[in-house]
């Protein structure tokens, strides 16, 4: 009886790998168009406005309705909802389920939509407090730039809902083009609006990305004949249900916002453009910290059934797997973009207004971040294996002692190097934060194998070296004029030849990654 229990659940547990196959390829898609339409926002308003006060002021401001999206709106209540959700669907229970989601949402917006007044009539205050370094003109200027896009909040708690829904529907093209539209309408907006308003059209344009994200999801809902009420059933158990899950989850949340809001709040006592230098910097890098959030995302819901399972043995294998793709994949562009950096962020980024200070400027911080690359992208991954282990706490403990290390780095090093030291000391706390949690997680789920995983890190970072060293001494053989773009795509080339050595050097010594990664993009092309 027992054994045919087990190969029961193990059917269950194999049952939804198209889905999760179908799922994470649409993500990764819609990331790798949200991250390409994201380099052009940034060439956009970098063009505009360069390295400026103006720019500063609106990054403060739109820092904050972004942190209370992410902690009160923003993934916490989706991972809150989705299995509640799940159940009733699972169960054939469709009109509970859209009552359940219409009392949630309606719950979550009138939440949101007190945050969002609040956040408007004391706009001043909150920018006082988050910028008190600021020149006044620069503080004056991000209180009327939050009061535009403090309303993002509630569009932001209406698009999270409405993803919510759709994913549990298993409907995932509109939820994977969201950083397109947002990016789409900021740079149509941006264009249009700039030579009127300056730095105010950046704002609207903020407003306008985020309704249209908002707008897409309705589209794709109707497919689905959606049931909603504007009634509130506040006895309904979804509220409870809720609640309990998503107070641990958003404690979570808030502790991953703490570093952000610590690097932008002391990075106003440097020189101006630290803040916008810095923001460049870890979007031009967030392309590549996005494989480990669509990593996190496919291998989330089997890990959850192989722990319901208590199938550990599969569990360790499914993490150190995902671990191994992140390492062989990272490793060369990690140790590629120290040097290389000033020649990615001029080809990206180097027109207009965007200067050669704010290039090197911004260079800086991007080699700095990119020390803590692979252990940024691996955060997302050991995270949701936790989460699948039912156990929140442990990466919430761990988290907040890690903010706790960061701010005391970033005393340590901003005097150093100013705006670099920041990026510096993002970078070891996420390398000090991953140790914790794979050394945690092994306790956990024995069979993660340390050992073997450590030596093909020490594999991929030797090989990745020898490759970089390669390619920089080629580029530095031709001794280049410094700051053009000539030199500067000269050197992106070279990079890119420095990855390609690697893969092919990989591909030669039967590193099966390599061989998996090429199939992966062969059938995909295929389908195409």
């Amino acid at each position: 009886m027992e054994t045919s229990l087990r190969k029961e659940a193990q059917v269950k547990i194999a049952l939804p790998l198209g889905r999760v196959v179908s799922f994470a390829t649409i993500t990764a898609a819609g990331f790798v168009l949200g991250r390409i339409s994201g380099i052009g926002r940034e060439m956009v308003i970098s063009a505009h406005f360069g390295l400026s006060s103006d720019l500063d002021a609106y990054l403060l401001a739109v820092l904050v309705p972004t942190l209370i999206n992410n902690i009160i709106a923003g993934s916490a209540i989706t991972a809150a909802v989705m299995p509640t959700f799940g159940r009733y669907l699972a169960e054939g229970r469709r009109d509970e389920f859209w009552r359940a989601a219409s009392t949630i949402t309606n719950v979550v917006l009138l939440i949101t939509g007190g945050v969002t007044l609040l956040g408007m009539l004391l706009a001043a205050p909150i920018i006082s407090l988050l910028g008190g370094d600021l020149p006044p003109a620069t503080g004056s200027l991000a209180t009327a730039l939050l009061v535009i896009m403090m309303p993002t909040l509630f569009l932001g708690a209406a698009l999270n809902m409405l993803m919510a829904v759709l994913n549990s529907l298993d409907h995932f093209v509109g939820p994977a083009l969201i950083f397109l539209a947002l990016n789409v309408g900021m740079i149509l907006v941006v264009i249009i609006l700039t030579p009127y308003v300056g730095i105010y059209a950046v704002a609207w344009g903020f407003l306008a990305g985020c309704a249209l994200q908002v707008i897409i999801q309705f589209v794709e809902l109707r497919r689905e004949n959606p049931w909603y009420s504007f009634s509130v059933d506040w006895h309904h158990p979804v509220l409870r249900q809720t609640v309990i899950a998503f107070l641990p989850i958003t404690a979570l949340a808030l502790v991953a916002q703490i570093n952000t809001l610590v690097d932008r709040t002391m990075a106003t006592a440097l020189p101006a453009g630290s803040i916008s230098a810095l923001s460049y910097a870890d979007t031009i890098l967030g392309s590549f910290y996005m494989l480990g959030i669509s990593l996190g995302i496919a291998i989330f819901p089997g890990l959850s059934r192989l722990a319901a399972a208590q199938d550990l043995e599969n569990t360790a294998r499914t993490i150190v797997a995902s671990l191994r793709i992140l390492i062989f994949i990272l490793a060369p562009l990690s140790l590629l973009v120290i040097p290389f950096a000033a020649p990615i962020v001029g080809v990206i980024l180097g027109r207009g207004k965007f200067d050669a200070t704010a290039v090197d400027m911004t260079a800086q911080a991007m080699a700095m971040y990119a020390i803590g690359l692979i252990a940024t992208a691996a955060l997302y991954v050991l995270q949701r294996a936790f989460y699948a282990l039912s156990d929140n706490m442990t990466p919430f403990v761990v988290g907040l002692l890690a903010a706790g290390l960061h701010i005391g780095l970033n005393l340590v090093f901003m005097r150093s190097w100013a705006h670099a030291g920041i990026a510096l000391s993002a970078s070891i706390t996420a390398i000090v934060t991953v140790v914790a949690l794979v050394l945690l997680l092994a306790r956990r789920v024995h069979g993660l194998q340390l050992g073997s995983l450590l030596g093909f890190l020490a594999q991929c970072a030797a090989l990745s070296l020898a490759c970089t060293l390669l390619a920089d001494g080629a580029f530095s053989f031709f001794r280049l004029p410094v700051g053009t773009t000539p030199t500067w795509v000269a050197g992106v080339a070279f990079a890119g030849a420095g990855g390609l050595a690697y893969l092919l050097t990989a591909m030669a010594l039967r590193w099966p990654e390599g061989h998996m990664l090429l199939q992966t993009g062969l059938g995909f092309v295929r389908r195409k």
